[in-house]
Order: C-alpha cells, then structure tokens, then sequence
C-alpha cells in the first residue's frame, strides 16, 4: 500500500508534464497559422489578384453586319466587380453551338482560321480599377472574299494567366467571354429554318405548370432568331398566350436549339421551393415542388382537353416566314374531382336522409289526423 503511494505522485507529474507539452506544441501550431496567415495577406492585400476574377460585360452578345470589304467596330464595356485593381487582356478564340441550350462551345484557333487575321481590339491590355466601366474597342475588317456567318468569342482574363482551356467547352476558367456574332452580308446567304419538335413535357397533368419545348433546326448558312408564341385553347376559346425566345436568342447555321415555355396560370399550381433563396434540389438534383393552392385564382381551375399552337416566324433576308406546330393534352384534376364527389355524395346522403325524414314525418300527421 505504501509503495503505491509513492508511485502515484510521479505518474501524476508524468501526466502534467505530457499534457503541458501537448499545450505548448498546439500553441506553436496556432502562432505558425497566424504567421503563415498574416504573410499571405501582406503578399495578396486587400483581396489580392490571387482570388476569383469578378467581370461583368456589356453587351452580350454581339451582332454585327456588313458586306465584304466593310469595317464594322463595336464598344464592349467591361467593370471589374472586385475590391481591388486588375490587369487585363482580351483575346480571340471563336465558339460554336454546345448541345441544343444555347450554350456556347468555346474554341482556340484551329489551322484554316484566317478569319480570326480579320479582328483587333483597342486596347488589348488594360488597367480595370474596381467598380469602373472600361471601354474596349472591337474592330473587324471584312475582306472583299468574306460571305456568311463567323463567330467570335471575345475572351477577357489576367494578363500574364495563360488560359485554362484544352479543346471545345463551354466555360473558360478564369475568363470571361463576350460572344459575337458577324455576317458578312453576300446575295447568296441562305436563312432557312424548320420546326425540328414541338411537344410537351407530359401528355396528361393534374395541375399546372405544363411546359412546352420548341426545337427549332437552322439548315442555312448564316444565323437567326426565330420569335413567336404558343397560342394555348380550349374548344375554341384561347386562354392562355405564351412567348417563345423573347430574349432573341439565335440559332447558328446547321445546329438545333431548343426553348421552352411554360403555364403557369391555373389552380392550384406548383411553384418551385426554396431555401433561404436557393431552389431546393432533391437526391437526383431535380428540383422540389410545393402546390400552392391560392384561393383568389380559384376561378382558374383548369380541367379538360387543350391545345397548344405554335407560331413563329423569322427573317429570310426578304420576308417573314412562318413556323407552325400543334400538340394537344389533358388537365384533370383528379384530386379536386374527388373531393367534389365526395362533398357531393354526403350532400346527396343528407338530402336524401332530410326527405326521408320528412316524408316520416308527413305520414305520420296524415295518419293521426284519420284517427
């Protein structure tokens, strides 16, 4: 017993001192950190230009015209949206249609590509203090050969950072992409373009939205923006007027590009949930609905067999042209039909329990005034 007492004061200096040099090795580590903290912000002050580049540009995008031989110039103004001072550089590279969404496939210059010989911006290298509009200048001189559509991408980043791009893409890390479109205005050019598809994304629904995609195919030589409406009728009743491609958005030649259009307008509708201003995705990434029953729209409860006629027209160089496409389908509400049947059925049960009431009652007076 008395053995054990005199162990026990030394394991508990043991045990100080362990814990005493564990104390002193995470202090060491914590004064390392703010050294190695302070020493990056001293090399990369007030944000510094090691961080994510913040460009904001106007216009997006471009279109420009003319005939061979002409020079056609445009202003594209750049702010940087940062709290500190960039240095930046605008280079060329071209793009062409990515997938059927408007999204564009960013390209460097490939062998073949003289036409890139054509542009020059002023200036190239520029100075972008934080929250100011800087102007830059693209000018490009069509050749007396020129004819049709080319497609540039006017691409703003940190000069002195090469680009990280390898191949077609459709984002440019660390960059920034004005896209520009010029036709070189020939007799020759063909603008021809065709309803590829028209449907919806269902056959039947129970309660809107039901959205409509319009693929429309360009098998010209030079871009074009198709515009129009989905005319939505019942019978022949038209309740609803939707826009296809308000944002002018164009179809480059020999590609598909699809836009979509939805109803929103009924009883009740689902609406898209959100979080603390996010849409809230599920576990497949799709996104969440709520049914938003708003009683002040009640008379818009839609029920029945509708169609939906396209219209859409764009410019041949000459005329209008008109694209159509039709697609038919249901809204049934069955929810709301099933709770009408059942407030339907008690209401015809107690009718017929209050009439059978009565009459009871109607022949029992008749029978005691006999007697």
């Amino acid at each position: 017993m008395t053995s054990r007492l005199r162990i026990m004061p030394q394991i508990m200096l043991a045990s100080v001192r362990a814990v005493s040099i564990t104390i002193i090795i995470e202090l060491a580590m914590i004064v390392v950190g703010l050294i190695l903290l302070i020493a990056l912000a001293q090399a990369a002050p007030d944000g510094g230009s090691t961080g994510s580049l913040n460009l904001i540009t106007s216009p997006l995008p471009i279109s420009l015209s003319g005939p061979p031989g002409s020079t056609l110039t445009t202003d594209i103004r750049i702010k940087n949206g940062s709290t500190h001072d960039e240095t930046l550089k605008v280079t060329l590279m071209k793009f062409a249609a990515y997938g059927e969404e408007g999204k564009p496939a960013i390209a460097e210059r490939e062998p073949g590509d003289n036409y890139f010989d054509w542009v020059s911006f002023s200036p190239q290298t520029f100075a972008a203090p934080p929250n100011e509009w800087v102007t830059v200048k693209m000018t490009v001189k069509l050749p007396p050969t020129a004819a049709f559509g080319y497609y540039y991408a006017a691409v703003f980043s940190r000069a002195g950072a090469p680009e990280k791009s390898s191949g077609r893409q459709n984002v440019l890390v660390g960059s920034t992409a004005v896209l520009a479109l010029v036709e070189a205005q020939v007799p020759n050019a063909k603008r021809t373009a065709n309803i590829a598809s028209f449907s919806a994304d269902q056959r039947f629904y129970e309660f809107l939205p039901a959205t409509f995609r319009v693929k429309v195919h360009n098998s010209g030589n030079v871009h074009l923006i198709p515009t129009g409406n989905i005319y939505i009728s019942r019978g022949d009743k038209t309740v609803a007027t939707l826009k296809v491609n308000s944002a002018q958005g164009n179809v480059l030649p020999n590609s598909n590009r699809a836009f979509t259009a939805a109803w929103k307008d009924g009883f009740p509708v689902y609406t898209e949930k959100e979080s603390g201003g996010q849409v809230v995705l599920d576990k497949d990434g799709k996104q969440v609905t709520d049914l938003k029953w708003d009683y002040s729209k009640a008379s818009k409860l839609r029920f029945g067999h509708y169609t939906a006629h396209l219209l859409m027209a764009y410019d041949d160089g000459k005329q209008d042209v008109p694209l159509e496409a039709v697609v038919s389908f249901w809204v049934i509400p069955w929810r709301v039909i099933g709770m009408g049947l059942i407030v339907g059925l008690f209401a015809a049960v107690g009718i017929w329990s209050t009439g059978r009431s009565v009459a009871r009652k109607t022949k029992q007076v008749r029978k005691s005034g006999r007697k």
